[in-house]
């Protein structure tokens, strides 16, 4: 006769289901007349100064970035860069976007600013600055092996997981009314998302899930419309989007299902349909996307400093 004997779990870490976006990682050396125009961009930008200095004007405001500087650049935000010094420079510079809503819920409390390299945030992040250089110059020679693909997976999660672990140090973020109201609607909004996902209702059904939530809460519809932007600085439905994209792009990046099943399960009559919205999301296709992928892009990338 078998026994079955007790089990007790002692532990247990979450499963592991996001899109990570890593893009337009690349370190490069410019003259003194170097410039770049303005422009933004859907991802965060990580742009740290290896040598040289280096003027960012973001929504007007100037930054001069030294050597070892970090200028941290939200999703939406206007910026350009020029040389500050008569020699040039050398700078390291990544965007990238995480679906995780623990995570963004962090980095949306995030401004763009510039730290420099005596601070805590930087010192904590610069060895993992470090070996991403070192695994782009690489790259940059000879394609990496999967080994150093995953170390480079590896040093980019080490990187951003250091970046909200400071932040939430060294901000000291207490949270108010009106921001924990706004964290429960960003929580409903990704519940009504993951609950309805593979029964194709996600398409135009942004003004049910706000009503849903302003009756869950006992608020009006104008009320959750308000205090969200308020505290996100973006309309529930604006969220909903970047959520459904970052849905997308774990499918397009972590499965092999086709783009025609893919655009069905988010709700999309078509794949066509489907697609036009992916590229007003991302500017490029999902199959763009998907060929595309990697986790290092080349150094010679065409585009400027963000």
């Amino acid at each position: 006769m078998s026994v079955m004997t007790a089990e007790i779990e002692i532990g247990r870490l979450p499963d592991v289901r996001m899109a990570f976006h890593l893009m337009g990682l690349h370190i490069r050396e410019v003259g003194s007349r170097w410039t770049y125009p303005s422009h933004e961009h859907p991802m965060y930008e990580l742009h740290w100064m290896i040598e040289g200095d280096m003027k960012m004007i973001v929504e007007g405001r100037n930054y001069v970035q030294k050597k070892g500087d970090l200028l941290v650049i939200r999703p939406g935000i206007i910026h350009s860069c020029k040389s500050a010094g008569s020699h040039g420079f050398t700078y390291f510079c990544v965007h990238f976007s995480v679906s995780d809503p623990a995570f963004t819920r962090e980095l949306e409390r995030l401004q763009t600013a510039c730290y420099e390299v005596s601070s805590p945030l930087v010192q904590e992040l610069a060895p993992f600055l470090t070996d991403l250089c070192e695994l782009a110059t690489e790259n940059r020679r000879r394609p990496l092996s999967a080994a150093k693909t995953m170390k480079a997976y590896a040093a980019v999660f080490e990187l951003l997981g250091t970046l909200v672990e400071q932040l939430s140090q060294t901000d000291h973020v207490v949270l108010t009314k009106k921001e924990l109201v706004a964290s429960r609607i960003a929580e409903n909004i990704e519940a009504s998302i993951r609950g309805s996902l593979h029964h194709g209702q996600m398409e135009d059904s942004g003004r049910t899930y706000v009503q849903d939530i302003a009756e869950a809460l006992k608020l009006s519809s104008s009320q959750v419309n308000r205090i969200f932007q308020q505290v996100y600085g973006k309309a529930p439905r604006k969220y909903m989007s970047e959520m459904l994209l970052s849905e997308a792009q774990r499918l397009l990046l972590q499965t092999d299902m086709s783009i025609d099943h893919i655009a069905m399960m988010l709700g999309y009559k078509t794949s066509a349909h489907f697609s036009r919205q992916f590229k007003r999301w991302t500017g490029m296709t999902p199959s763009e996307c998907r060929s595309g992928a990697s986790v290092i892009a080349p150094t010679n990338r065409a585009g400027g400093g963000g």
